[in-house]
C-alpha cells in the first residue's frame, strides 16, 4: 500500500505535505516578544510567590459575558480573591484606545462582581473547584489588574478608574520584594490591590482578628525620652510573625503615593545572610529594632489601668496592647532582621518555628492622636536620618529623598521634584532619568539636581525661575509652607525647562537624543543637559529668557556645536559657550 502511495505521489494524486516554515521575526518583533515575555514572567512570579494559584485554563481564553467578548491574559485566585490580569506592551500613545475598549467589560464586572464570578465558574471547572466549594459568590473579591510595560498617562487612569494599575516600576518593586521575602509580601500586595484584609477569607469563613495583641514590656518616663509631649517610648519582645503582618517600610522606590519615601530597597543578599545565621545558630540577633507604633496602642499596668508616661519617674513594667491591623508599625531600623523570618509557600520548617517565638526586641515610639500622616512620615524620616547620619556609604540620592520629607520647600527638594516631573511628563526627558533602583544607563538624578536644577529653581535671586514666576502670592509659598503654591511652582518650572530642552531636541538628529552609549554623539549626558539648564539660568539673569519658538530659532545650528570639547564636569564652561555662540 505504501509503495502504491509513493507511486501515486509521484503521479500527483497524493501531493506531499509541505513543511510549515517558522516565521522569521523582525528585530522589532523580537524586542516586542522579549518585553511581553519578561513582563509575564515577573507578574507570574509575584503572584506565585505570594501564594496565589494561577488558573491556567482561563489564561488567554476568550469568553462572552453579557454580550461582550473579551479575555484576560492571566487569572489568579487566593482564598476569596479573584485577580484578572491584562498585560500590555503598547506604546503610551496607544494605551488610551486600548483602555477605552476594555472599559465596557470592566464596568460590567464592577457592577456585579458576584454575577461575573458565577459566570466564570460556570465556564471553567478549575476555577469553580477553587471558589464555589468554600465561598458564596457574594463573598468573592474581584480585582482587575492592568499591567503596562510603559508609563500610563494619569488622564487615562482617571477616565478608566476600574482596574488596579500595576505600572512597570511597581512591577519591578514587587518582583524584588517577593524574591526577597516570598509569601510574607502578600500583606503588602493585598494592600496594593486595595483590598481590606479583614474581608480576605480562610477555610470558608471571613477572618475576624482579635482587636489587639498584648506584649509585656517597659515604658520610659516622658521626661527621659526628650521627644515632644505626647510621644511614648516602649520596649518589648515580639514574635516575628506578628511583626511581619503589621509592619511597613517607607521605601523610596515603592508604590505608595507620597513624596515622603526614603528608605533603601530591601537586599536579598542581606536577607539570605541573616536567614543562614538564624538557621545555623537557632537564635536571634541581639540588637533591637526601632519602630513607630499606631496612636491607638494602649499601655496598661498589671491592674489593667492606663499608664501615663508623664506621671512616672523611672522605667515601669507594663503591658502593651497593639492593634491587630496591617500597615501600622513603621520599621525605621531593622527591616532586614525582621524580614529574614519571612514565610514561603514551601516554608522552611526551622524558620517557621522561630517565627512564632517572641524573640525580636523592639523599641517602639507611640504617636499622639493629633499627629497627621504627613507629620508621621516626617518624624520617621528624621529618626531614620539620626540613626544613619554617620554612615559613610549614605548616598546622595538617599539624602535628597530624605530632604524631600524634612525640607520640602528647600531648593534641593524643589529641584528633585522638578526632575521627577520632567521624567514623568511627555517632554524631552520623558523616561530618561534615573529614578528607580533598577534604572541603568540613564541620566543621573543627583548630579542634575545638585549642579543645575537646584540653582535654577531656588526661591531667590534674579537668575532663577522663581524670578520669572508670575504668581503674585509666591512669597508666601515658603513662609507659610503652602503645598498648593509649591505644586504650581513645580509645574511652572517643568514647563519652562521643557521649552528650552524641546528646542534643543528639535534642532538635533532624532537618533542622538538618547542615553544609549553606543550612539556616537548622543546628546543625553549629564554634562550636556546640565549645560543647557545653566544656559537657561544665564538667559534669565540677562532678561533674555523666552519660549520654545525663540529658543528653536536661536539653537538652529546646535547640531554643529562640538559637545565633545567639554568633559564630564565642565557644565558651566559649556553653558557659557552655548550662550555666546547662539544667543549673542
Amino acid at each position: 500500500m505504501e509503495r502504491e502511495r509513493s507511486v501515486h505521489r509521484i503521479q500527483g494524486e497524493y501531493p506531499l505535505k509541505k513543511k510549515k516554515t517558522k516565521k522569521t521575526l523582525s528585530a522589532t518583533e523580537k524586542e516586542l516578544h522579549k518585553l511581553q515575555s519578561g513582563q509575564k514572567i515577573m507578574a507570574r512570579s509575584i503572584f506565585r510567590l505570594t501564594g496565589f494559584n494561577r488558573i491556567v485554563s482561563l489564561a488567554d481564553k476568550e469568553f462572552t459575558y453579557e454580550n461582550t467578548t473579551t479575555d484576560f491574559d492571566d487569572v489568579y485566585v487566593y482564598e476569596n480573591i479573584l485577580v484578572c490580569i491584562e498585560y500590555t506592551v503598547s506604546q503610551p500613545s496607544s494605551i488610551g484606545d486600548h483602555l477605552k475598549k476594555k472599559k465596557l467589560i470592566y464596568d460590567k464586572i464592577d457592577k456585579s462582581p458576584d454575577i461575573f464570578c458565577q459566570y466564570l465558574c460556570s465556564i471553567n471547572k478549575e476555577l469553580e473547584e477553587y471558589l464555589s466549594k468554600h465561598y458564596n459568590f457574594s463573598e468573592i473579591i474581584v480585582k482587575v489588574v492592568y499591567c503596562s510595560r510603559h508609563t500610563i498617562d494619569a488622564s487615562h487612569k482617571t477616565n478608566v478608574p476600574n482596574p488596579v494599575y500595576l505600572d512597570y516600576a511597581e512591577l519591578r518593586y514587587f518582583k524584588n520584594i517577593t524574591d526577597c521575602i516570598k509569601k510574607s509580601a502578600q500583606h503588602e500586595l493585598i494592600n496594593f490591590l486595595d483590598i481590606d484584609p479583614k474581608f480576605v477569607g480562610s477555610c470558608g469563613k471571613i477572618k475576624i482578628s482579635s482587636a489587639s495583641d498584648n506584649y509585656s514590656g517597659s515604658l520610659l518616663p516622658e521626661a527621659n525620652s526628650n521627644f515632644d509631649a505626647g510621644f511614648k517610648v516602649v520596649s518589648f519582645y515580639v514574635d516575628p510573625e506578628s511583626l511581619l503582618k503589621r509592619c511597613y517600610v517607607l521605601r523610596k522606590d515603592g508604590w505608595r503615593d507620597s513624596h515622603n519615601m526614603y528608605q533603601r530597597m530591601i537586599s536579598k543578599g542581606k536577607i539570605d545572610s541573616i536567614r543562614k545565621y538564624l538557621k545555623r545558630h537557632k537564635r536571634v540577633f541581639v540588637n533591637n529594632i526601632i519602630a513607630t507604633l499606631p496612636s491607638d496602642t494602649k499601655i496598661v499596668d498589671d491592674q489593667g489601668d492606663t499608664v501615663n508616661p508623664s506621671g512616672i519617674t523611672s522605667t515601669q513594667s507594663v503591658e502593651i496592647q497593639i492593634p491587630n491591623r496591617i500597615n501600622t508599625i513603621g520599621l525605621i531600623d531593622g527591616q532586614h532582621r525582621t524580614y529574614s523570618y519571612y514565610e514561603a509557600v514551601k516554608d522552611d520548617q526551622d524558620i517557621a518555628k522561630l517565627r512564632t517565638k517572641q524573640n525580636l526586641l523592639v523599641t517602639g515610639i507611640i504617636y499622639p492622636n493629633s499627629v497627621s500622616e504627613a507629620n508621621k512620615e516626617k518624624f520617621e524620616a528624621q529618626l531614620f536620618l539620626e540613626l544613619n547620619t554617620n554612615q559613610a556609604n549614605a548616598k546622595s540620592n538617599l539624602k535628597q529623598a530624605i530632604g524631600l520629607v524634612l525640607e520640602p520647600f528647600s531648593a534641593e527638594s524643589i529641584a528633585t521634584r522638578v526632575l521627577v516631573e520632567l521624567d514623568k511628563s511627555s517632554g524631552p526627558l520623558s523616561g530618561q532619568v534615573e529614578r528607580y533602583w533598577f534604572d541603568k544607563n540613564k541620566l543621573k538624578t543627583t548630579s542634575i539636581v545638585s549642579y543645575a536644577l537646584k540653582p535654577l529653581v531656588k526661591t531667590s535671586g534674579i537668575d532663577s525661575l522663581y524670578s520669572l514666576w508670575g504668581n503674585t502670592e509666591k512669597t508666601t509659598m515658603v513662609e507659610k509652607e503652602d503645598q498648593n503654591l509649591l505644586e504650581e511652582y513645580v509645574e511652572f518650572c517643568v514647563n519652562e525647562v521643557n521649552q528650552i530642552l524641546s528646542a534643543a531636541k528639535n534642532n538635533l538628529p532624532t537618533n542622538v537624543w538618547t542615553v544609549d552609549k553606543s550612539v556616537n554623539g548622543r546628546m543625553l549626558t549629564t554634562t550636556n543637559i546640565n549645560a543647557l539648564l545653566i544656559c537657561l539660568r544665564v538667559l534669565i539673569e540677562k532678561g533674555e529668557s523666552s519660549n520654545f519658538a525663540t529658543y528653536k530659532k536661536h539653537l538652529s545650528g546646535l547640531n554643529g556645536f562640538n559637545f565633545k570639547d567639554y568633559h564630564s564636569s565642565q557644565y558651566k564652561r559649556m553653558a557659557e559657550a552655548i550662550y555666546l555662540k547662539f544667543f549673542t
